[in-house]
């Protein structure tokens, strides 16, 4: 849907037309600079129905006009697809959200995303409540309300009555929520969890020193758990600041090159950056249990990271032990991670290169271009580069959330620890 709005410029105090994309929301805030001198000017909208829908702009509102007066400038600008700031009719690519889409991806592509992007949305409105409360009791142990509730709403027909399997019932859940919103297309997580649960389950029957590992290190890894689910929640609650980076994953190399002209006039950088940074930072914590599984398989014990290295790794900084490898940068832990085949999707994820540019003190949202620069990276990415970023990260934190599940059902209480 498309809003006009008859705007007076707060600096130049010109006035022109803004035609605003608007959709469904619990909260979006968005930018366009004036088309005459620049400025930025801010907004927000709020609202699940058109009933409901609030828009307020940082400028003064002088009517609704329609059609456009004439020999006043237009804008066009829209806060969930990326559109042509310069277009004053709806034919030009950019000018109208969904044929923008359409035109741009095709239309089977185009419904592939759209009913994707409606199944993230969904489960993270619809489902994550409930997953958020079935965690917690799981965290508290709280044992009687974890089974009331895992039946409730998930239809659980049988009591799980020890640790291990509550574990395994609310990382069974965490796990169905989390990949629903991170889509199908271009996830990772399927190939990394099934080749970490093969090497994780022959290490455990082969070799002891592996399962004590993952024992010792399971019990000290709760306050880890309690982390990690808390960055997903974060992540979930503000959904809809980076939910738009799924886009980037349908895009191909002819396609990527019409929307580098186009902008995705989102005015949220700082929460979404906040997001990147702490995801991509707890994700290199929770890295160990996958060189641990790839030393134990192909070494004998999950210690030993053999004699071949990766080359951006100096020779001073090899770890000869998991507590060493835990010392490491996250960018040499992403290294020894992603030198595994089936495991390389991590260096796309969890991209340190990417990381300096949007983690870097003098990074920020350049409002006048809708990119992400800073002074080591002044081309910086597109906003909708940086989402997609933001994405992986998510995707990244929930792949390892299963994977840390090994080493708490390894450390449950159920188990006898002199095994």
């Amino acid at each position: 849907m498309i809003s006009r709005y008859y705007l007076k410029c707060p600096g130049c105090e010109e006035m022109f037309v803004a035609r605003l994309g608007v959709e469904p929301t619990r909260g979006t805030r968005f930018y366009f600079p004036c088309p005459l001198c620049r400025l930025p000017i801010r907004g927000s909208m709020s609202g699940s129905e058109l009933s409901n829908h609030r828009i307020a702009i940082d400028c003064e509102v002088l009517s609704g006009r329609d059609p456009e007066p004439d020999g006043v400038s237009v804008v066009t600008i829209n806060s969930f697809v990326p559109s042509l700031y310069e277009a004053d009719s709806f034919s030009p690519a950019g000018a109208f959200p969904t044929m923008t889409l359409m035109g741009i991806l095709g239309s089977d592509v185009f419904l592939a995303f759209e009913s994707e992007r409606h199944q993230a949305l969904e489960a993270g409105q619809a489902m994550w409540p409930q997953v958020r409360m079935l965690f917690q009791y799981y965290l508290q142990g709280n044992a009687e309300m974890f089974t009331r509730i895992a039946k409730k709403h998930f239809g659980l027909e049988w009591d799980p009555a020890t640790s291990h399997q509550r574990t395994s019932v609310a990382y069974q859940v965490l796990g169905t929520a989390t990949t629903t919103i991170t889509g199908s297309t271009g996830a990772c997580y399927e190939k990394v969890i099934g080749r970490f649960s093969r090497k994780h389950t022959a290490a455990m029957k082969r070799h002891t020193d592996h399962l004590r590992a993952f024992r010792r290190r399971g019990q000290a890894s709760a306050a880890l758990e309690r982390d990690l689910f808390t960055e997903l929640n974060r992540f979930v609650e503000q959904q809809e600041s980076w939910e738009m980076g799924l886009l980037g994953r349908f895009v191909g190399a002819e396609e990527k090159a019409a929307f580098d002209e186009l902008v995705l006039f989102r005015d949220e950088f700082s929460t979404v950056r906040d997001l990147y940074q702490h995801g991509f930072e707890l994700a290199c914590k929770c890295l160990w249990p996958l060189v641990a599984a790839q030393n134990t398989v192909m070494r004998g014990s999950p210690d030993d990271f053999g004699d071949v290295h990766p080359e951006s790794v100096p020779a001073n900084k090899r770890p000869r032990s998991l507590e060493k490898f835990d010392k490491l940068s996250s960018a040499y832990k992403i290294a020894y991670v992603a030198q595994v085949p089936g495991w390389e999707p991590f260096a796309v994820l969890l991209d340190n290169r990417r990381r300096n540019t949007i983690g870097h003190a003098t990074a920020h949202h350049d409002l006048q271009t809708g990119r992400v620069v800073s002074d080591e990276d002044p081309s910086g990415m597109t906003y909708l580069e940086f989402l997609g970023e933001t994405l992986g990260v998510f995707e990244a934190l929930s792949t390892l959330a299963q994977v840390l599940r090994a080493s708490r059902v390894a450390s449950s209480p159920d188990f006898g620890l002199s095994e």
